[in-house]
């Protein structure tokens, strides 16, 4: 797995983000993190979902799988 993609689901253990969020957490381009999601995603390693709030934005986070072995 490429350093990128550790590091976003690092980044994603403590808490669900926008891709806005992630992009300015890691300082790379909108190209680069849409590849590195999509293959998370591709990979079922993170799932994608709406937020409950006025103005709607798309958030990753772990796969539920993912959170339970991890707080074990």
């Amino acid at each position: 797995m490429n350093p990128i993609n550790q590091a976003i689901l690092e980044s994603l253990r403590s808490s669900e983000k926008t891709a806005g969020e992630l992009k300015d957490i890691f300082n790379c381009s909108y190209s680069v993190l849409d590849k590195a999601l999509q293959d998370l995603l591709d990979a079922q390693e993170i799932e994608a979902g709406w937020s409950n709030d006025d103005c709607s934005a798309k958030i990753y986070r772990l796969k539920r799988q993912q959170q339970s072995s991890i707080k074990t």
